[in-house]
């Protein structure tokens, strides 16, 4: 199985925020450690480093987004991605556009996020971690 991680997921988790931290380290830990295979894009990495300045060391960063780097794809955006976003007129988030456009080119089988309605025009079927997780026992 083939899954985009959302921005979000991965914030809960660097952040421990409550009360998305156990479920987001459970997900992680069930993509990491079985056959599913888990993405992030680019942008996301961007959009973390950006949110998580503060809290972290440059040193520390740097070795959460090597964890990233070992235990996921790494999917990078293009500017044909963005075309595709300013295309399409159902979508209007640019972060949220470019996951669905993502998921969809690389034919994955779901988007594991907390904002389901965040992705109702998406191809690719939205899941939140907790369902993800029921469905994957």
């Amino acid at each position: 199985m083939d899954v985009l991680i959302d921005t979000n997921i991965v914030l809960d988790w660097f952040l421990k925020r409550e009360p998305f931290y156990d479920e987001s380290k459970n997900l992680l830990s069930k993509c990491w450690f079985s056959n599913i295979n888990s993405y992030l894009t680019v942008h996301s990495i961007c959009d973390m480093s950006f949110i998580i300045d503060k809290k972290f060391s440059t040193e520390e960063k740097k070795k959460l987004f090597q964890l990233l780097l070992n235990r996921n794809e790494i999917i990078p955006e293009t500017k044909s991605d963005i075309e595709d976003f300013i295309k399409n007129t159902k979508w209007t988030d640019l972060e949220d556009g470019l996951q669905m456009q993502i998921a969809e080119k690389c034919k994955l089988d779901y988007i594991i996020t907390r904002n389901i309605s965040d992705f109702e025009h998406s191809q690719i079927p939205a899941i939140e971690p907790k369902k993800f997780l029921e469905l994957c026992k």
